[in-house]
């Protein structure tokens, strides 16, 4: 007698293993890449002198988004990358209200892996991750994993770890490469992957290889303005800002190099050579990271995204043992960070830096990478978009809605509501379509830092106002000669703030904003 009950089992059995190799064949595997306090211009195709094939390979082959937004500051901008909403709506800063990027793709069959910097609500492994190694507060030393205020927050998975866990050869930026090739080679093959690719590079303390910092050690003596001038000038031919635009004259100069001593332009030339240092190792293990998708023969449909939380950090916080006993930037002991005028070339062509809402805080170089996705490579997009768009586009290419409800604790789809999505899928543009636009862009970092970009319209700090169309770099302002539109811009900014922020979110932010 044929058993048919057993006959139908493995019917059912054969159907459901089918179903799960057809779906991962056809949703992409995702690969984003965040790096943290970079400048808009650090990267080779972006204008830098800094070595980067790695990643200009993939800007060759992909797509360059030019006016890409963030919020300028580290957790500000994670909270809005990874839930897709703005970070002072009610709750989100709290993880209320949000479902995240891996929780969203879980429920399209996805399996999520994180590495690197946290500095959010929760835990990876709280908030829909897999597989977990990094750190979960706002910066740690390179070499041995120690946080900028003392403690140790590294963890493997659920596990906290200790400092003697980690390998005496330990630099972050190459751990962190090693357990993502890990995941990869031990995922689960017939479900496709997200992996957030955290790297704390460059943010400070300046801390690279000894070998890693000789390569560009004496290269940033002509000082930093030499750098902001031939950065400037590569953009223009690489076609990232246009070949007319000019600095205003509060922004052509930036002064103090001349003046400085000899031993002072080595000091300041060796800070700038260990975050040279830093990006270029990005670059490599992002090299290896491609590398490794080749090997595993799913690098033609794997989307890469790689972008920068913020613009380049001003904010010099050497220590004092650092200078007294002059430890260089390969040795542990060493906290090193570099002045806002380096800063200030990293973020060419741009005024602002990290924490402000000029574009030098807000513009990040984003590159788009697919081969089986992108039907227009090495082009440039000029749309604005912003780091909400991010969650939209991972569910249309996994194929899966935005729910009403989800409980994190339960992972079902019941239970606390939603706040409503706010991005808009960049997908079309992968295959050079115009997507829709943003009704308008709301930044407020805090209650003094704000913008609001409408059209082609943008205000700062509530008295600024600029004409993005027009000028890219905000170097005409034009709240005098416009004193109408200003007000309109005000009111408008005024209604948004009322409606998303209430102020519930800000006074965390004046907590931390100095992390």
């Amino acid at each position: 007698m044929i058993d048919t009950t057993r006959i139908l089992s493995g019917f059912l059995l054969l159907a459901a293993a089918l179903l799960s190799v057809t779906s991962a064949a056809t949703k992409p595997n995702i690969l984003l890449v965040l790096v943290d306090d970079m400048g808009y211009s650090d990267l080779g195709c972006f204008g830098g002198e800094i070595n980067t094939p790695n990643i200009d390979r993939l800007a060759s082959e992909g797509v360059l988004f030019t006016q890409f937004s963030n919020n300028a500051k580290c957790e500000t901008s994670r909270t809005a990358l990874m839930t897709g909403r703005f970070h002072v709506e009610d709750g989100v800063f709290q993880g209320k209200g949000v479902i995240t990027i891996p929780e969203n793709l879980a429920l399209a069959g996805y399996q999520n892996f994180a590495l690197g910097k946290w500095h959010l609500f929760g835990s990876p492994m709280q908030r829909g991750f897999d597989r977990y190694f990094g750190f979960h507060e706002g910066a740690t030393n390179f070499f041995n994993g120690e946080g900028t205020k003392g403690g140790f927050s590294y963890h493997l998975d659920e596990v906290a770890l200790e400092p003697s866990d980690l390998p005496d050869d330990f630099y972050s930026t190459h751990s962190f490469t090693d357990y993502g090739i890990q995941f990869i080679e031990e995922r689960d093959r017939a479900k496709p992957f997200f992996m957030y690719m955290a790297y704390n590079a460059p943010h400070y303390p300046l801390h690279a290889p000894r070998e890693e910092v000789l390569k560009y050690q004496g290269k940033y003596m002509d000082g930093w303005q030499k750098v902001r001038d031939d950065r400037f000038a590569r953009m223009k031919e690489l076609g990232i800002i246009d070949a007319d635009v000019e600095f205003s004259n509060s922004e052509k100069v930036i002064g103090g190099w001349d003046q400085l001593s000899e031993a002072k332009k080595i000091d300041m030339d060796l800070r700038m050579a260990t975050y040279a240092a830093m990006i270029d190792v990005v670059d490599q293990q992002v090299g290896r990271l491609v590398e490794t998708l080749k090997d595993q023969g799913i690098y033609e449909d794997t989307l890469i995204i790689f972008l920068s939380d913020n613009g380049a950090c001003p904010f010099d916080r050497t220590r004092g043992p650092t200078k007294k006993n002059n430890y260089m930037p390969w040795d542990e002991r060493s906290y090193w960070c570099y002045p806002a005028a380096w800063a200030k070339a990293c973020n060419t062509p741009f005024q602002g830096y990290k924490q402000s809402q000029f574009e030098g805080g807000i513009a990040t170089p984003m590159i788009v990478h697919w081969p089986n996705g992108i039907t227009v490579p090495a082009t440039f997009n000029r749309q604005r978009g912003h780091l909400v768009d991010i969650h939209a586009t991972f569910r249309e290419l996994a194929g899966i809605e935005y729910p009403k409800e989800y409980d994190p604790k339960t992972q079902q789809l019941s239970g606390p509501a939603l706040g409503p999505a706010r991005g808009i899928s960049l997908v079309p543009s992968f295959t050079g379509k115009p997507r829709a636009e943003h009704k308008y862009f709301y930044q407020n970092f805090t209650n003094d830092k704000t913008a609001l970009v409408r059209g082609d319209w943008k205000l700062v700090n509530f008295n600024k106002l600029y004409n993005l169309k027009e000028d890219r770099i905000e170097s005409q302002e034009l709240s005098t000669s416009l004193p109408d539109k200003l007000e309109l811009m005000r009111s408008e900014f005024a209604r948004l703030d009322s409606e998303l922020n209430q102020g519930r979110a800000m006074k965390k932010l004046e907590v931390d904003k100095n992390k």
